[in-house]
């Protein structure tokens, strides 16, 4: 009889360590993010802080600083994220070819990426980091991602919200045999914006001379979905729209999309997520 209450104790005390380790396991998975994560860009994923729940249009994500810079040249940029009735705010930055650098001492670099040391407190339902951002050593084109987080504050996931910034495109100059002031610059196209969207996005184009325009949405496979100009384009500003509809006027399912620009036969090309 003894032997038999020996073993259920050692039996419960086994039971009751494990309750104790399952717990505490499943409070660092549920929880154990307060000191961020990365790879939650659209530059590695759409799914962003979906262990938050879904995308959430009300947040708004902005990156804000300079639209071009010299080969290596360093600049400040910040991040603001605003949802009002919020009071923490998370964050993951991530760039394509370019090195961020920690300014905002609420803020740490992990595996080339930007989030925070912790809860970030917002202020009216607003909070706003400041980051340093070094361009690549060679001329062309790169790409700033963000993705921000509006909370509760408190430990768990309930009631908090999230957004994709629209990406920064940063141009990159060429410095080499030219005089940068006195090079014309003959076109500018905005990033897409909103993006992602639902159920419209647009895209700003800039001409100091007439050329030649072709615009296309393809999705992911490169099939064209739409065409949404061919033709001449005047000088000036001109705003093109998408409405997420395909050549035969179907509305197209959620997902990746990509718009190709080919101004004057110089292509660039812009990544579309659609969220419905």
């Amino acid at each position: 009889m003894k032997g038999l209450i020996m073993k259920t104790l050692l039996l419960s005390k086994k039971f009751f360590a494990a309750v104790i380790i399952i717990f505490f396991a499943s409070s660092v998975l549920l929880y154990g993010d307060i000191d961020g994560r990365t790879g939650r860009t659209l530059k590695t994923s759409t799914s962003g802080c979906s262990c938050h729940g879904s995308i959430n249009t009300g947040v708004t994500v902005t990156i804000a600083g300079a639209d071009s810079l010299n080969p290596g040249q360093s600049s400040q940029y910040t991040l603001t994220v605003t949802n009002a009735g919020k009071t923490g705010m998370g964050l993951d930055i991530a760039t394509r070819l370019g090195v961020l650098g920690v300014v905002s001492n609420t803020t740490h670099l992990a595996s080339g990426e930007l989030t925070q040391n912790a809860n970030i407190t917002m202020t009216n339902g607003t909070a706003t980091i400041t980051f340093s951002y070094t361009a690549p050593a060679a001329p062309g084109t790169d790409t700033i991602w963000a993705v921000g987080l509006a909370g509760n504050s408190q430990s768990n996931t309930g009631g908090d919200a999230w957004n994709h910034a629209q990406s920064k495109r940063v141009v990159i100059r060429n410095l080499t045999g030219i005089d940068p002031v006195n090079t014309p610059v003959n076109y500018t196209i905005s990033s897409s914006y909103p993006n992602p969207f639902n159920p419209s996005t647009k895209v700003d184009i800039s001409l100091s001379a007439e050329k030649n325009a072709d615009i296309r949405v393809f999705d992911i496979n490169g099939s064209e979905v739409y065409k949404i100009f061919t033709g001449k384009l005047g000088t000036g500003s001109h705003t093109f729209e998408w409405n997420a509809v395909n050549n035969s006027g179907s509305v197209v399912n959620s997902g990746i999309y990509f718009m190709k620009l080919d101004i004057g036969g110089r292509i660039e090309t812009r990544k579309l997520m659609l969220v419905k």
